[in-house]
């Protein structure tokens, strides 16, 4: 059971220097950490707060402050903004705000204050900011890389089941199913018994590419039918007698 996230300022900083120390050390792929730098920072930060956090929160919150450190980067190039030393931030008036904030989502909450922790956060993601991305808004209506980058990198957990899922759609598709005891034709054949305009060596060649990739992409549990079919389907004869099989026991 994992603890609700409590991202207060003593936990924000402590996860930024965790964050910070498993880039320098290189486990950072593309815009987010690899699985063994997530896997230091969650059991470092358990060790020194006690609190028990998944994978999916520590994501999250990278995402969030990769949104504001690219924010405050833009601020920079943002001309006709002035510099209040006391809050130590930009200032506009609030109409120049409200349409930063349109552009830009959550850039207005340095009217009230700097970026936390710009050092950390700089080492976090100084070098994966693109320049191009730091214009983006969402009227372009074109999300940029490192938005649809994030994107993929919060699917990765899922990317097992989507395997199998996949794998099993597909041999639904080209498996034989029960219909009155007879095997249906598959669908893209015209006549029954007639192989598809396609056929031959080409057409093999294609549906076998399509199993051995499935099965090295698959669970185990579909890695014997796999490849027990990619034997099969390699001679003619043998291709033939199967398409005479008129229940799946068969």
């Amino acid at each position: 059971m994992f603890d609700n996230a409590d991202w207060n300022e003593e936990n924000t900083k402590l996860l930024c220097e965790l964050f910070a120390e498993q880039v320098t050390a290189h486990n950072r792929s593309g815009t987010h950490l690899n699985k063994s730098g997530y896997k230091n920072v969650m059991e470092k930060f358990k060790d020194k707060t006690e609190l028990n956090y998944s994978k999916m929160q520590f994501k999250n919150k990278w995402d969030k402050m990769r949104r504001e450190y690219a924010n405050w980067k833009r601020l920079v190039k943002e001309t006709g903004l002035g510099w209040d030393n006391e809050k130590k931030t930009y200032k506009a008036p609030d109409s120049r705000w409200k349409q930063l904030n349109k552009d830009y989502p959550g850039i207005s909450k340095f009217k009230d204050g700097p970026l936390q922790f710009e050092e950390l956060k700089s080492i976090m993601f100084e070098d994966i900011r693109n320049s191009e991305d730091d214009h983006w808004a969402p009227s372009s209506g074109v999300a940029p890389t490192n938005q649809q980058d994030a994107e993929a990198d919060e699917a990765e957990d899922k990317d097992e089941d989507y395997e199998a899922n996949e794998a099993s759609d597909y041999w639904e598709e080209y498996s034989p199913e029960p219909s009155k005891g007879k095997r249906p034709a598959p669908s893209n054949w015209k006549d029954k018994g007639k192989k598809p305009k396609s056929s031959g060596g080409h057409w093999v060649q294609k549906e076998l590419s399509k199993l051995v990739a499935l099965s090295e992409r698959s669970t185990a549990s579909w890695t014997k039918e796999h490849f027990i079919a990619s034997q099969v389907f390699v001679k003619r004869a043998e291709r033939e007698m199967f398409m005479t099989l008129e229940t799946p026991e068969e």
